[in-house]
């Protein structure tokens, strides 16, 4: 009995590899996020229909027990994503976790992932990186995770929708200015694939030129300068001092304490107060 981890096309299907059509066609059954999809996928492949089940954020521990149940039974089975590696900001990770436990060999294959196909098209460094699934909704999310971004010394990697895409952009460029080289990778592998470089602003007058553009899925890519700094302290300072006294007052005190310029800082509290 094994348990295979099967990649699918993230846009082109020529993308798909030998070994998992072949994997596909020899499971027993199929776990999908998203039946319609993966019906469509089989078809184009010319592959029998398989028993397939949904697995997605709403399934639970019962729905694991019935797959496991399945296995130990003697079939063998798969998980497929709708677009690229499955678990990959994909539900999955419990269920391996649990088929671990119960010591089902789990086989992954390797395939399609927009996270690697962007980073080695980006011209960003790609000696270290990190994945972050997609950038928060929520202000202060964000701000904690583009700060992380800021004090990591790799390429950072972000999923970002296309409703939300231009204001991610607007409040990078805000905060961090020529701070961050940046890339977004659009509609990896499909017919308008294309890659947008430079500093944030760049790129959104890109977007702002064309705003046909905005339309698709989207990968950002960021890569701060060496000279970032770590604003953490200082914007600590901003949020218990912010209702207290001016943005003015807060950027020199905050400049003193963290040595970070404090024009710098007044830009980037301003931001903040603006977007609250």
């Amino acid at each position: 009995m094994a348990f295979y981890i099967i990649p699918s096309p993230i846009g082109n299907l020529d993308d798909i590899t030998i070994r998992a059509i072949n994997v596909i066609k020899e499971v027993d059954f199929l776990l999908v996020e998203n039946r319609v999809a993966t019906m469509n996928l089989l078809k184009k492949l010319k592959i029998r229909t398989k028993k397939i089940f949904t697995y997605n954020d709403h399934s639970n521990k019962a729905d694991r027990e019935n797959i496991l149940k399945q296995l130990k039974g003697g079939l063998n089975g798969g998980i497929i994503s709708d677009a690229g590696t499955p678990l990959i900001s994909d539900p999955g990770y419990k269920l391996i976790s649990e088929l671990i436990l119960n010591n089902i060999n789990i086989i992954s294959l390797p395939g399609p992932t927009a996270v690697i196909t962007a980073l080695v098209g980006s011209g960003l460094p790609t000696d270290k990186f990190q994945f972050n699934g997609f950038l928060p909704k929520k202000k202060k999310e964000l701000f904690a995770a583009l700060n992380e971004c800021c004090n990591f010394s790799g390429t950072s990697i972000f999923y970002e929708t296309t409703h939300r895409l231009i204001t991610s952009l607007e409040l990078i460029d805000q905060i961090f200015g020529s701070e961050v080289c940046l890339c977004v990778a659009k509609e990896l592998t499909k017919l308008h694939e294309n890659f947008f470089r430079g500093s944030p602003r760049e790129v959104l007058q890109i977007f702002n030129a064309k705003t046909e553009l905005v339309k698709g899925e989207f990968v950002l890519l960021l890569n701060f300068n060496e000279k970032a700094y770590d604003y953490s302290k200082a914007d600590k300072i901003f949020d218990n001092l912010q209702s207290k006294i001016s943005i003015k007052e807060i950027s020199k005190l905050a400049s003193d304490l963290t040595g970070i310029n404090k024009n710098l800082l007044y830009k980037r509290f301003l931001s903040f107060s603006q977007k609250s």
